[in-house]
């Protein structure tokens, strides 16, 4: 550029600051390493993907088979339940699978575009902390309400359908509250991941802003600005297919959900239908 923001000289960098983002990234990269999305390797590509099918599917099939419950041919509960598996499945398995490739491909710096090299890491480092913290706050609010009406379908279906003893009721719920949060949480980091890069991207344009304000010459605003716009492409590029494939399996599931409640000629209550809204 022939007129540049002001770069901070990396000589002079303060490590104790330095190493606060460094800090953040490697907690952020083991967060998502937790649920399978950092597939380095190839072992870890099968780790990954058989958690995935053990605990999000193998584990909820298999309790719908064992569990003793009363009238759940009449409410048809577990063809109900099979069905949203399946679509919930789907969607966790898109953006596992698609995130997972750019993690891959670029790594957890380059991905969310806080790369030491492109030169102004540190310039943003407390906007990017700032940012990245916000990210497990939004995580937490997606997914706490709907893990509480979960609980409270399955508890209700505990205490009105099985009957199994009491403690192998309380071991089914776990395990299917368990299954259900690491199943939800994989899905819904694929649109906080997008979400993320947005918001750290917007810490660009909000320099850029203050950058109109002063009187540089105009090659370092076009400059600038073509730096940002290729960026933006760049985030395009990389979310795009999962953003359609999500698009449409969520929209396929939502007609499901609606022919299977307007073809039953049964009660729709919170035992049969609460999942409907849960996965909704």
């Amino acid at each position: 550029m022939a007129t540049q923001i002001p770069l901070i000289d990396t000589s002079e960098q303060d490590p104790p600051e330095d190493a606060k983002l460094d800090h953040s990234l490697h907690r952020f990269e083991t967060f998502l390493r937790l649920f399978g999305f950092c597939q380095y390797s190839f072992w870890s590509f099968i780790l990954s993907w058989l958690a995935f099918l053990l605990v999000g599917v193998a584990v909820p099939i298999m309790l719908a088979e064992i569990i003793d419950c009363a009238d759940c041919e009449k409410y048809e509960i577990k063809r109900i339940e099979l069905e949203i598996l399946v679509s919930v499945s789907l969607v966790a398995a898109i953006s596992l699978g698609c995130v997972s490739h750019n993690i891959r491909k670029y790594g957890v710096r380059k991905f969310l575009f806080v790369d030491r090299y492109h030169g102004l890491m540190l310039l943003f480092r407390d906007e990017y902390i700032q940012r990245i913290n916000k990210f497990y706050r939004l995580l937490a609010a997606w997914v706490l309400p709907c893990f509480l009406l979960k609980a409270a379908r399955e508890i209700t279906i505990v205490l009105v359908l099985h009957r199994d003893p009491w403690w192998k009721s309380v071991v089914v719920l776990l395990a299917v509250l368990v299954s259900w949060t690491y199943s939800s949480i994989i899905l819904l980091l694929g649109s906080a991941l997008f979400n993320l890069v947005c918001n750290l991207h917007m810490i660009h344009f909000e320099n850029y802003g203050k950058l109109l304000e002063r009187d540089l010459d105009v090659s370092a605003y076009i400059d600038e600005h073509i730096r940002l716009t290729h960026y933006l492409s760049k985030i395009s590029h990389r979310f795009r297919i999962y953003l359609f494939l999500q698009l449409l399996v969520v929209t396929a599931s939502q007609f499901v959900a609606l022919l299977q409640t307007t073809s039953n000629h049964g009660t729709i209550n919170l035992i049969n239908g609460g999942d409907f809204v849960v996965s909704s």
